[in-house]
């Protein structure tokens, strides 16, 4: 496999942000995880109060956000809270669905996958937009947000509608700056690293799935910004092209001072139409989108789909980090589910994201929901998310419709043949792989019988000889990368940030790959003791 020579979308030298107390990214808490009142970020939770009453969420005083400690007392992110104690089925968090971003509500500006003839038809309106689509459409309302906030204007053609509610345009000011800074968000996702940085991975999986995302992103980003930059256009004639200087008190200013006011502010409006510059634009709000939307069905009370999956960006809601829901009570395991509750049938205008506790909530403990598959392996959740998440090694397989699945897997790479494995399972294909090249060499021990390895049987021999090419590969992993002369600055904040997440995922394989030897070598003995 020769990796896709691309140009990494990492900035090379750090750009101002505004500033934020804590990033707010997704994280799996670790074991050892401490949560309690004493470490409660009053301001951020003033305003996840202030958000709640905004959006109409409720209840409106339960939640707050703490930063996470280990158990040294260090780091952490910030995740949503219990003030008091719930039961398993009470809710947590209902936010109504008109308060959120929804994949079928983008935009006037926007016409990416409009279907203009269905306006004389009578269809609902998740049939006018190309499903496909759907990230970008979420893209464009975060970018039409901004639009708003920087105009002082109330609305921007948003949603059909110019009469948005002032509570819902304060909240989602409110929202808006507590969201991670951009250039540690585009840090984090992989689709924005280099190719040495990619490369120090040591993920095949990860590499093609970036490969994937970034082509795929690049194409999203040009149409966006394309669309953007006629909504900010002016068109001919209709008085817009005055500059904001024009509209303005001039009183007290020469006619030499006005018009350098007049020029600085026509050059402003240049830079903002700058194709780089709305590029970038487009690219912070599809990381929003990517990290922070959800997938929500369309269901009655009996279960029967009546449309297709609605796709939400839901403040409040998006705080809530990742926790797994197949380690049962285990700590840092998913305690919520969500979904959406409404009462009339094919109506989404009164339906309510809602988050329901899946067991008893402690006061002081994180909420915590699943991801879903998105999340797993730990190379799929870097990719989407971009964090990586701690998932428990010896945490058994589980059944669902689609068969067996787990947790987290590795990657094995014997006589040129690349295997994903999982600490409980040895795939098929890589027996008969070992047992051919047993064939071969010396790994076949001299005192097993003389079938041994034949046919592609899973012998004591064949699982030692498994065993000691996963440990090697276990070790590879932790071993440090070299790193060739390149024009990369590895001492920038972000590329920082981005070689200590291709690190945690080595960290995360080699584990894998340790436990899977070790339950090889126990298989071995418990085989030669019988």
């Amino acid at each position: 496999y020769t990796h896709t020579t691309r140009k990494g979308l990492l900035p090379t030298t750090t750009t101002a942000t505004s500033a934020v107390s804590s990033p707010l990214l997704h994280k799996t808490p670790t074991a050892g995880t401490i949560l309690s009142t004493a470490g409660i970020d009053a301001t951020s939770s003033f305003s996840l109060e202030q958000m709640c009453k905004l959006f109409q969420a409720t209840p409106k005083d339960n939640l707050y956000l703490s930063a996470t400690a280990d158990a040294d007392g260090t780091g952490g992110e910030r995740g949503v809270c219990l003030y008091k104690p719930i039961k398993q089925g009470d809710v947590v968090l209902s936010i109504p669905i008109a308060s959120c971003f929804r994949d079928d509500e983008p935009p006037m500006w926007l016409g990416l996958g409009y279907n203009h003839a269905a306006q004389e038809n009578d269809i609902t309106d998740y049939e006018r937009y190309n499903p496909s689509m759907w990230a970008s459409r979420l893209a464009a309302s975060i970018l039409d947000m901004e639009l708003n906030f920087n105009n002082g204007s109330n609305a921007h053609n948003n949603n059909n509608n110019n009469n948005i509610d002032a509570d819902l345009i304060k909240g989602r000011e409110i929202w808006h700056s507590m969201l991670p800074q951009k250039d540690k968000l585009r840090a984090s996702l992989p689709v924005h690293w280099g190719e040495e940085v990619l490369a120090t991975s040591k993920c095949t999986a990860l590499e093609l799935a970036v490969d994937s995302a970034y082509f795929a992103r690049a194409s999203a980003v040009m149409d966006l910004a394309l669309e953007l930059k006629g909504a900010l256009k002016p068109e001919e004639g209709s008085g817009s092209e005055t500059t904001a200087s024009e509209c303005s008190n001039n009183n007290g200013m020469t006619e030499e001072e006005r018009l350098l006011r007049q020029k600085s502010d026509l050059d402003a409006f240049n830079i903002a139409l700058d194709m780089g510059m709305l590029q970038k634009k487009c690219h912070d709000a599809l990381d929003i989108v990517q990290t922070r939307a959800c997938r929500v069905e369309r269901k009655c009370e009996d279960g029967v789909q009546w449309g297709p999956p609605l796709r939400i960006l839901a403040p409040i809601f998006d705080f809530i980090n990742h926790g797994s829901s197949r380690d049962g009570a285990a700590e840092g395991s998913a305690n919520a589910r969500f979904g959406i509750e409404n009462d009339r049938m094919c109506d989404t205008r009164d339906a309510r994201l809602v988050v329901r506790a899946a067991r008893d909530i402690d006061e002081g403990e994180e909420v915590l929901i699943d991801y879903g598959d998105s999340a797993r392996p730990a190379w799929r959740c870097l990719t989407s998310y971009g964090f990586v998440p701690d998932y428990d090694v010896s945490s058994e397989a589980y059944e669902d419709e689609d068969g067996r699945n787990v947790e987290n897997v590795a990657e094995l790479w014997m006589n040129g043949l690349r295997f994903e494995v999982d600490p409980h399972s040895v795939p098929f294909d890589l027996v008969e792989v070992a047992a051919a090249q047993a064939m071969f060499d010396d790994s076949v021990d001299e005192g097993d019988d003389a079938e041994d390895g034949e046919g592609g049987a899973f012998t004591p021999s064949i699982a030692r000889a498994i065993a000691k090419r996963a440990t090697a590969a276990a070790f590879n992993l932790i071993t440090e990368p070299e790193m060739v002369d390149s024009e990369e600055d590895w001492d920038s904040p972000e590329l920082v940030t981005a070689a200590s997440l291709a690190a945690l995922l080595r960290w995360s394989q080699h584990k894998v790959l340790l436990a899977f030897a070790e339950n090889l070598n126990l298989f071995s003995s418990s085989e030669q003791a019988e």
